[in-house]
């Protein structure tokens, strides 16, 4: 269980939890977690393609271009244990996200919009063996954008889940090859 994903969103209403083993010292598989991109990934950008199908049906001023990792807002970062990132999405999201910070993610509540937390956390297994564990979770602020968002998750979540398996699969592959993550 990460800590700082508690710490950021200790109440939501969906949940998705990945988790694979690494052969590397935390530090290796950290800088990995750092390095990954969303945009790498051909399966990634061909769902994302398809995730803005659903997304414009429940969500206003949904992007044409695919989410990148960029895209998430930097919330927590301890090396080499905990990399949490947010995003906040919805009619009512901040204007300028540069301004969000933990505090302030811990603290937004305006109706009509979902805070999203995506955490790594890792966990030195002994024998240059690490164990990394991806928790996302959705909070939505109002009833009105819970009702839309079940509709949504139902249909992304398989495809979400897979984008976040193949993720695993990069770090692992980056770390233990060096090859780009």
């Amino acid at each position: 269980m990460s800590e700082a994903l508690n710490s950021l969103l200790p109440e939501y209403e969906f949940t998705e939890h990945h988790t694979t083993v690494v052969l590397g010292t935390p530090e290796q598989v950290f800088a990995s977690v750092e390095a990954m991109d969303l945009s790498d990934s051909r399966i990634a950008r061909t769902l994302m393609r398809l995730w803005r199908i659903p997304a414009k049906l429940v969500m206003k001023n949904v992007s044409d271009r695919n989410m990148s990792v960029d895209d998430f807002l930097p919330l927590i970062c301890t090396p080499p244990t905990d990399l949490v990132r947010g995003l906040i999405g919805g009619s009512n999201s901040p204007k300028d996200k540069a301004t969000v910070d933990a505090a302030a993610f811990r603290a937004f509540n305006q109706p009509g919009c979902i805070k999203l937390a995506w955490a790594f956390w890792l966990t030195d297994l002994g024998d240059n063996r690490v164990r990394v564990d991806t928790e996302t979770r959705v909070l939505c602020t109002d009833k009105k954008t819970l009702r839309g968002f079940t509709v949504y998750w139902y249909i992304i979540r398989p495809w979400s889940g897979l984008i976040r398996l193949r993720l695993l699969a990069s770090i692992k592959r980056h770390t233990e090859t060096g090859s780009k993550a």
